[in-house]
């Protein structure tokens, strides 16, 4: 058995990860933010020289790694470390061109936070966009190399990759429905999965217990936010996209999350700006949502359940409802259930990330639900 078990899901918005050590037999929760950067190693040193004595006592807090590749050193921020650099999630590049730095700085934060040895084993498992899953090759020999040798806030870490396994976002949770209603109701099922995501949505398709096809667009979560900041004045994309998702569909000028976004002091325009941004989320959200449903009409075959996952997804819970109301729908309750109990001990950094846990233990499902059936293939093996 490895030394460090993880899964690792990196989300666009957030990512999340749910590991184990060998020595703890349990699983906890660490959340990062999606942000980073390649920057020069002065940088960093000028950053944290101007932090002396007020360093975070949490490596996840104050990521940074470096490798050295041909006799080039480079450096990269990560998560909310780079976010004081104003860096950001990098939505144009290749999830898995990204994932390797996270995922190092993952692997770092672990190990320090649980004063891990220098050398240590480890178990991963992962998770891509369908439209990326063809790259999972590329990316595990990427992640092998780079874990051999590394630095982590200055550390030198050598970890050995013992066990690697990459699935397409969703495919986890179709597993664990195999599992709960065991091999004949799944193979006599055609199911569809639909993740919702920050960054694009995605389809796959289980047809006689097999994955037929699959489908990825870029109609994520953060078109939706776009569209916002077009047609208002001054807002940031984080910021914004918290606030309207802490809204909700309560999208009115009452709503507190959408008062706080006004950024004019005078009191003959906070009326007027406030009543900018509320028609600007209420006609994005209508326009997000018709290109979603346009997407599901044209792609979608019949199914006989569909499965609902991703932070977008529980954003748009009464238009989902309403489009398949005649559909047998999953939205992992019961995991989310298991979640909130399996970390109900967990540290506020790490579990009120968003507005409630009900929120968070909901778009965790997948990289828990993975965690949890990677963690059952390892024990058999063992």
């Amino acid at each position: 058995m490895s030394n460090l078990i993880v899964s690792f899901d990196p989300g666009a918005s957030l990512t999340k990860i749910v590991y184990e050590l060998a020595t703890e037999g349990k699983p906890c929760l660490m959340t990062m933010e999606p942000e980073m950067l390649r920057l020069p190693q002065s940088s960093i040193d000028a950053y944290m020289s101007s932090r002396k004595g007020l360093e975070s006592s949490h490596p996840v807090d104050e990521a940074w790694v470096s490798c050295t590749a041909d006799g080039d050193t480079q450096c990269t921020v990560v998560g909310f470390l780079a976010r004081q650099f104003s860096a950001s999630a990098r939505l144009d590049k290749l999830k898995y061109e990204t994932s390797i730095d996270k995922a190092l700085a993952v692997v770092g934060a672990i190990a320090q936070h649980n004063k891990l040895p220098n050398r240590f084993s480890l178990s991963l498992t992962s998770l891509l966009p369908y439209g990326e899953y063809q790259n999972r090759q590329a990316f595990e020999e990427q992640l092998r190399v780079a874990l051999k040798d590394f630095r982590f806030r200055g550390q030198r870490l050598r970890v050995k990759l013992e066990r690697f396994e990459c699935l397409p976002e969703g495919a986890g949770l179709a597993m664990i429905r195999q599992r709960q209603n065991g091999k004949s109701w799944f193979n006599a099922q055609t199911i569809a999965v639909l993740m919702f995501g920050h960054r694009n949505s995605s389809l796959l398709l289980f047809e006689r217990g097999k994955m037929t096809a699959g489908y990825t667009n870029g109609l994520g979560f953060h078109q939706m936010v776009k569209r916002v900041i077009e047609r208002t004045s001054g807002q940031d994309a984080t910021t914004l996209t918290a606030a309207i998702y802490a809204a909700g569909a309560d999208i009115t000028a009452d709503n507190q999350a959408i008062r706080a976004l006004v950024k004019s002091k005078d009191p003959k325009n906070i009326d007027y700006e406030l009543q900018m941004i509320v028609n600007a989320i209420a006609t994005a959200k209508a326009e997000y949502w018709s290109r979603l449903y346009d997407w599901l009409e044209s792609t979608l075959p019949a199914v006989n359940e569909v499965i609902l996952s991703g932070g977008a997804a529980l954003y748009l819970e009464q238009e989902l409802q309403e489009c398949f109301e005649e559909i047998s729908t999953y939205w992992g309750t019961d995991l989310q259930q298991q979640v909130q109990e399996a970390f109900k001990n967990a540290s506020n950094d790490d579990y009120h990330t968003f507005r409630e846990q009900e929120t968070l233990s909901f778009r965790l499902i997948d990289a828990f639900g993975l965690f949890m059936r990677f963690r059952a293939q390892m024990e058999k093996v063992a």
